[in-house]
């Protein structure tokens, strides 16, 4: 049986995968922010793509055994914070 600390750093390793991964979705999203027209909010907001992705990804969850409540908590959550930044891109402040 493995102790609390074996645990805690799994968990840290997870989480470190997790930094990379978002390091990557962070430079995809400056550069849809860079190819979307300059200040429009409707492109930048994409509701129609936002509500396609958290479908997959509640999908996803189901099929992994992850709950799909928590993957969708998280994914509006990295979502958002994404948002903005490609705000920002999209602005040329980035």
């Amino acid at each position: 049986m493995r102790n609390l600390t074996q645990v805690r750093r799994d968990i840290d390793d997870c989480d470190s995968q997790l930094i990379r991964l978002l390091a990557k979705r962070q430079t995809l999203v400056e550069e849809a922010g860079w190819l979307k027209p300059k200040n429009d909010e409707q492109a930048i907001q994409a509701s129609d793509r936002v509500a396609q992705i958290l479908e997959r990804c509640r999908q996803q969850a189901v099929d992994v055994g992850l709950s799909p409540d928590v993957a969708e908590a998280i994914w509006r959550a990295m979502i958002d914070a994404f948002i903005t930044l490609e705000r920002r891109a999209n602005n040329g402040n980035d």
